[in-house]
Formats: C-alpha cells, sequence, structure tokens
C-alpha cells in the first residue's frame, strides 16, 4: 500500500511501549498526538508489567530481547493475567524460535526492525479493533447470561407463584372442607340434642301415657261390668212396681241411656288409640335421633322414612299427600340418625317447594348391590341456572332469616361420607326428584363389619 494512502487518523488508544534501546524509545515517545492518543515507555519486562498493571493499556508493543525480564515473560505474565490483553512483538528476525514461543502464548501481532512506523500503526489499530471486538462480545456474553439469569428468576418466581396460588387454592378447599365439617358437627350436635331431648320427653311422657293405658283398661273392664249390670236389671223390669218402673224410665229419657252405651264404648275407644298414637310417636322420635348410634351399622331404610315422615308429619299434612312406593329394600350398613337426617332435609325442602297443595313421592328399590330412595315432589322446580350450586355450603334461594344454605351441603357430605351419590333432576314448574343411591354394604376398612341384623 502506498504510504501516502495509509490511513493517518489518530488512533484512541493508550499504547505502552517495552524496549530497552532509549533512542526507538524516544522515538515512541514523540508518535503521541501523531499516530495515538498516549505513549508511555518501560526500559525492560520487569518496568513494562508493573507500568501495564498500574496504567492498563490498551495495546503493548514490546521487545523480545531485553535484560532482567524479556518480553517473552512479560508477555506470558500479561496474559495470565489478563487473556484478551493485546500485545505486539517486535522482532529482528521472524524466523527465530523466540517469535513462534510469543505466537504460542497468544501473542497476536508482531513487526520487524527496522519498524515501519505506519505499519505499526496499523498493528496498533487492529489491536484496538480487536479489542473492542473481544470487549463487545464479552460484554454481549455477560448480557445474556444476565439475561438467563433473570429468565431463570423470573420462571422460579413464576413457578413459586404458581406453588402459592395452588397452596392458596388447596387451603381454601380446607378452609371450605373445615367449615363444612365443621357445619356437619354442628348439626349432629343439634341432632344430638334432639335426640337426647327426645329420649327426656319419652321417658317423661312414657310413665304417664303407662298408667293412663293401664287405666283405660281397667275403665273399659269397669264400664262392661255396669253395662251388664244395667241390662240385668233390665231384665227384671216387669217385676217392678209400676211406679219404679215410671222412675227409671225417666232417668233412662234423662241420660239418654241407650246412646251412651254406644259412645262410651267409641269414646274408650278412641281413647285407646289416640294413647296408642302417643306412644308411637315417641318411638319415632327415638328411632328418628338415634342418640347412641354414632357407627355404621345395618338398619332399615325404609322404617327410617317412615319414623322422619311422622317427626315431620306438621310440615307435611297441609301441603302435599304423601305417596308411599315401598320396594321392600333390604337392609343396608348406615348410621341412621344421619340418614334421617338427609330424609328429613329433602322432604322439607319437598313442602316448602308447594306453593299450594301437591304430591310427595317416596319411592325405593334394589339395583344390584346399592339400594336408592327417591323423594320427588310437584313444587315450583329449580331454575338450570342454579341447579348445580344446590350442594355448594350457605347457598340457599330461601329469604334472609329462613335458611342457612347448609342442609343440601350437609345432606350432600352424609351420602357422601356413606360412599354413595345424590342426583338431583328438576325443572321449573316440572317439581323436583333426589335420588340417593346407597350401598347395601360398605367397602370393606380396617375395622370390624356388622353383620345383617346384628
Amino acid at each position: 500500500m502506498d504510504p501516502a494512502n495509509r490511513e493517518t487518523r489518530l488512533i484512541q488508544a493508550r499504547v505502552l511501549v517495552v524496549d530497552d534501546d532509549p533512542i526507538l524509545l524516544t522515538q515512541m515517545k514523540h508518535l503521541a498526538g501523531r499516530f495515538v492518543t498516549e505513549i508511555r515507555v518501560a526500559n525492560d519486562g520487569a518496568e513494562g508489567l508493573e507500568t501495564w498493571r498500574q496504567w492498563q493499556p490498551d495495546v503493548i508493543v514490546t521487545d523480545i530481547f531485553m535484560p532482567r525480564m524479556d518480553g517473552l515473560l512479560m508477555s506470558k505474565a500479561i496474559k495470565a493475567e489478563d487473556p484478551d490483553a493485546q500485545i505486539i512483538v517486535i522482532t529482528a528476525d521472524k524466523e527465530n524460535g523466540s517469535l513462534r514461543e510469543a505466537l504460542a502464548i497468544g501473542v497476536e501481532r508482531y513487526i520487524t526492525k527496522p519498524i515501519d512506523m505506519h505499519l505499526l500503526a496499523d498493528a496498533i489499530r487492529k489491536c484496538v479493533r480487536d479489542r473492542k471486538t473481544t470487549e463487545e462480545l464479552r460484554l454481549t456474553r455477560q448480557v445474556a447470561a444476565l439475561t438467563e439469569a433473570l429468565r431463570e428468576q423470573l420462571e422460579e418466581r413464576k413457578r413459586a407463584e404458581e406453588a402459592l396460588h395452588k397452596e392458596k387454592a388447596e387451603q381454601r378447599v380446607l378452609i371450605e372442607r373445615l367449615e363444612e365439617a365443621h357445619n356437619q358437627l354442628l348439626q349432629s350436635e343439634k341432632m344430638a340434642s334432639i335426640g337426647q331431648l327426645a329420649a327426656g320427653v319419652a321417658h317423661e311422657i312414657n310413665n304417664p301415657v303407662g298408667y293412663i293405658n293401664s287405666n283405660l283398661g281397667a275403665l273399659q273392664q269397669y264400664v262392661a261390668t255396669l253395662l251388664r249390670l244395667i241390662k240385668a236389671y233390665e231384665k227384671h223390669e216387669g217385676e217392678l212396681s209400676p211406679a219404679t218402673r215410671e222412675a227409671l224410665n225417666a232417668l233412662k229419657e234423662e241420660g239418654d241411656l241407650a246412646y251412651l252405651r254406644q259412645d262410651i264404648g267409641d269414646l274408650l275407644s278412641e281413647s285407646v288409640d289416640g294413647l296408642q298414637r302417643v306412644k308411637r310417636i315417641v318411638q319415632d322420635l327415638k328411632d328418628f335421633s338415634h342418640v347412641s348410634e354414632t357407627e355404621m351399622q345395618w338398619a332399615n331404610v325404609e322404617n327410617g322414612l317412615e319414623s322422619t315422615l311422622n317427626v315431620v308429619w306438621n310440615e307435611l299434612k297441609y301441603k302435599a299427600e304423601v305417596v308411599k312406593d315401598y320396594g321392600g329394600i333390604p337392609e343396608i350398613e348406615c348410621i341412621p340418625s344421619q340418614l334421617n337426617q338427609v330424609f328429613m332435609n329433602l322432604l322439607v325442602n319437598a313442602a316448602q317447594s308447594i306453593q299450594e297443595r301437591g304430591v310427595i313421592t317416596l319411592r325405593t328399590r334394589q339395583s344390584g348391590d346399592n339400594i336408592y330412595v327417591e323423594i320427588a315432589d310437584t313444587g315450583a322446580g329449580i331454575p338450570p341456572q342454579i341447579l348445580n350450586r344446590i350442594f355448594d355450603p350457605f347457598f340457599t334461594t330461601k329469604p334472609v332469616g329462613t335458611g342457612t344454605g347448609l342442609g343440601l351441603s350437609i345432606t350432600h357430605g352424609i351420602i357422601r361420607k356413606h360412599n354413595g351419590r345424590i342426583e338431583v333432576d328438576s325443572a321449573p314448574g316440572r317439581g323436583t326428584t333426589f335420588r340417593i343411591t346407597l350401598p347395601i354394604r360398605q367397602p370393606a376398612t380396617n375395622e370390624a363389619t356388622p353383620t345383617p341384623g346384628s
């Protein structure tokens, strides 16, 4: 290349020149401001290494052969500390082994003596460009590493947030289950209290009922004896004097003896029937609550339906006709008091859904290893938009103060506890049918399973 056409613009670089030739060093000092922005010099490798450490130049230009520490040892020390350091070696013979050794340790470029300043400037310019490229690559790698680290941090944070959301969702489910269990416990305690109250009332009622029943029996016998005695007297009325017969006839007419004979029997019979109904209601209350029964046992579901009907009859009798379609199902393994609670909730809901007068149908059937109970009504029905929410805790369509929204939720929980399922079929104006499916025998557990009839 023609020297006149060489690039002569100032190189923005700091250059360290290491050589033991004072004339060369003097020449190089004068290049500052002409070829490069700043130049510093050192007389040997040891001085050059110290200056490099303190100044950190962009390019090092060094002779190979120098006293104390030659250029090779200095270059090796610099490359050990900064592998990207840009070094140009000066050599009188490019074929010597020292140059090859310099290139082997990572020296990028060399120039031969006598030094062509334009060639030196070109080498310095290339070193500056290479160093800039290397720094850009290093910065790019650093940015990439930082970006990757940031991405990993974001991914980790995302995973942590997802785990937190999952944990919160699990906590919400757990809280809902705890609330449901708590409500079921409260309801169970309520039922137990009702059972205890029923047992106490039954005990208090049974005593007077017992002696009233005994007294009515005795009274029936006494009345029968008196009526026989009156009949015997009537057979001998002809033997009495006319005045006596007249007086007796007057008494018969005054007391309407014929009516009394008929009505006394009816009154006593109705009293006995009423007393038996009281006894049956008390027994149904005890059977409904099953105070002492908290474990699985074999029980007749249809008997439970009957007991529950008697308990809630006051809610039903003015609203609906009850149709019973029992299939004679076998006993099942269950907790009777809890199933009775289910029947009570469904029967009361059925009655409340009927606006005027309707029909409530009870149906039981066996299907393989399961039985099912249907409670159907001809009430208002359930809108489709809320049908899938009726078993949610605290959900209710009843006015404020008339419902807790727990009845069907507790019902669902009890059926699930019995390893059964509850289904609902409803539509506005068509009524509602709840179908409860229960296994005859509960799945085997570690506990001993009772046998039917025990």
